[in-house]
């Protein structure tokens, strides 16, 4: 996605998030990182499976609201994972990776589908399971 494009979705979706973040508790989880990490993970299941639906244009739906939700989950998400947390090296990888699938052209199946896992990979770094099903169930 073109930077500026980007930006701009950004900018629109930041208002809307930052609401259910300061309204978080109930269905989502109120501790900040958990929040994050939990529609995050929904963004990149909606992300894969809407790049698999046409997976020689995956850039086709990263340059939708959908690639601009997972650009902003990663940006707060980033922000709460520092040096001595446990999955800072995983998460670094995760973060090169989805900077990559949003910026950088071309973009394959293959490269959303491995930064997904990268996402997936430290979730289950820091035993957290945002589906519920248990860690096992994590796509792999």
């Amino acid at each position: 996605m073109k930077k500026d494009m980007l930006t701009e979705r950004v900018s629109i979706m930041i208002p809307g998030y930052e609401k259910m973040f300061a309204e978080r508790g109930g269905i989502t989880p109120s501790d900040p990182l958990e929040f994050h990490l939990y529609h995050l993970a929904r963004y990149w299941c909606r992300l894969v499976g809407f790049c698999r639906q046409e997976p020689s244009k995956p850039e086709k739906f990263i340059e939708t609201d959908l690639g601009a939700c997972v650009k902003v989950g990663s940006d707060h998400t980033h922000k709460l994972i520092g040096p001595n947390s446990p999955v800072y090296e995983e998460w670094q990888v995760c973060w090169k990776m989805t900077q990559s699938i949003l910026f950088q052209r071309p973009v394959t199946i293959e490269d959303v589908e491995s930064a997904s896992r990268a996402f997936n990979d430290c979730l289950r770094q820091l035993k957290y399971d945002p589906w519920g099903r248990g860690l096992d169930s994590l796509p792999v």
